[in-house]
């Protein structure tokens, strides 16, 4: 990884310019072409020095005071079905399925997002009664820990 590899990753670190190129924006500080920043991503990329790149969504600074990760327990061969029809939901940022245990039994999460406080129930009693599901908890956000993102370099 040469000296621009590392230069471009430090400037990845951080939030990205809110710009509406903010790769030629950062091209530019390191003295490269937005297309030299994309192809040098793409390499870091395909030789597995580069996982991705994500947007961190700041919920509560986004008007979405009301958060909650709700758990389903659903059987294996509804899960994939139960998940795809969850990640529909515009409330849904991401879901799920994780192994079950005899004291936790539930297999698919989504984590729900909304500006109104009684939006979450609702959206969770409609769909636990289409989708006959039985046993699931809503369990809301008391308070964000950590929201960071990585740093390689300094």
């Amino acid at each position: 990884m040469d000296r621009v590899d590392q230069e471009l990753i430090k400037a990845l670190q951080g939030n990205l310019p809110f710009e509406e190129n903010p790769y030629e924006a950062i091209g530019k500080k390191l003295g490269i072409t937005e297309d030299e920043v994309i192809e040098i991503l793409r390499s870091l990329k395909a030789s597995n020095r580069l996982k991705r790149i994500s947007g961190v969504l700041r919920h509560q600074k986004s008007g979405y005071t009301h958060n909650a990760m709700v758990v389903f327990r659903t059987d294996a061969a509804m899960a994939e079905t139960i998940g795809m029809e969850l990640s529909l939901s515009p409330l849904i940022s991401h879901c799920y399925e994780r192994m079950s245990y005899e004291s936790w039994p539930y297999n698919i999460y989504a984590m729900l997002h909304s500006r109104k406080e009684f939006e979450i129930e609702a959206f969770v009693e409609s769909f636990v009664k289409t989708y006959g599901i039985d046993d699931y908890e809503i369990l809301y956000s008391v308070k964000e820990l950590k929201k960071t993102s990585m740093v390689y370099f300094e």
